[in-house]
Parts: C-alpha cells; sequence; structure tokens
C-alpha cells in the first residue's frame, strides 16, 4: 500500500451510490461520493483531515469492497523529461495538499507560489520554507517526512 495510490470506487460502490441498498452511514456515503478515479490516497486524507475518523471511513470502504485501490500510473509517480522543464505534477500537487492539510486556509501564500512553478527545480526551492513553516508549528516529523518524500520525487 502506498499513498500515491488511487481509489476508485468499485461495481458495488457504484450501486451504492444509486441504490443506498447497504444503508451507509451519512460519512461513509459522502466519502465514497469523494472517490473519484483520479485522487490519490494521500490527498483524499489530507481532504478529509478534519475528519477526525476519516482515515478508519477510507479503510472501512475498502474492506467492505465499496472502493478499490490501484497503483497510480507511472507517468504520475516520475515526470517525463520533455522539450521544456521537467515538472513532477504529482510533487506539486502533493506540496499543494500538505500545505492546505496542516495550515488550512492559512496556506495559501505558500500554494500560490507553489502553482506558479514550472519546474521540478522551482518546487525544490520552496521545499526548505514549507518544511520550516510546518515544522515551526510543531509538526516537525510531518515536516521530516514531507522534505524527504520531495527529495525522493524532486531529485
Amino acid at each position: 500500500m502506498d499513498a500515491t495510490d488511487i481509489f476508485i470506487k468499485s461495481a458495488k460502490g457504484e450501486q451504492e451510490i444509486v441504490t443506498k441498498a447497504n444503508k451507509l452511514p451519512v460519512k461513509h456515503r459522502s466519502v465514497l461520493i469523494m472517490i473519484d478515479g483520479i485522487m490519490n490516497e494521500h490527498a483524499l486524507l489530507a481532504r478529509l483531515s478534519g475528519m477526525f475518523d476519516g482515515k478508519a471511513i477510507v479503510a472501512d470502504l475498502e474492506s467492505h469492497g465499496f472502493i478499490e485501490r490501484r497503483a497510480a500510473p507511472k507517468s504520475e509517480l516520475h515526470a517525463v523529461e520533455n522539450k521544456g522543464p521537467v515538472l513532477n505534477k504529482m510533487a506539486k500537487q502533493y506540496m499543494i495538499d500538505t500545505m492546505y492539510a496542516v495550515l488550512g486556509p492559512e496556506a495559501d501564500t505558500f500554494v500560490s507560489k507553489i502553482e506558479r512553478c514550472k519546474s521540478n527545480s522551482d518546487l525544490a526551492n520552496l521545499v526548505d520554507p514549507c518544511r520550516g513553516t510546518i515544522a515551526g508549528i510543531g509538526k516537525k516529523k510531518m515536516a521530516e517526512e514531507f522534505s524527504a518524500r520531495l527529495r525522493e520525487h524532486l531529485g
């Protein structure tokens, strides 16, 4: 299992959306509706960070067969060299999702800078300021994980 895995609705999950046959609790149904086949596990959990039981709900949906885990396509995991500057879009989205998860609406300043990045080197220049802010609010372990993960994806 990897936080870059993408969740998709299974046939059972699709049927549940239409029929409500399994009478899922409201929170479970809301999370099931959020599953779009595009968002990876990390992004989904970041969106659910306000729910104290978000991770448990995702685990329940997966264990009961409403959602399935798929490995992210390789093209999303590693940026491919092309004629222009290389930009790992997944790393960029990870930075945005993490900053919002940690800072909430206060992340807008960082996110606007991240969104303007056109290359991996641009993103790499923002890793330390973001890490420092995360550590500065008392989340040192998260800051180190953030930095390590980005070093892995940005080189």
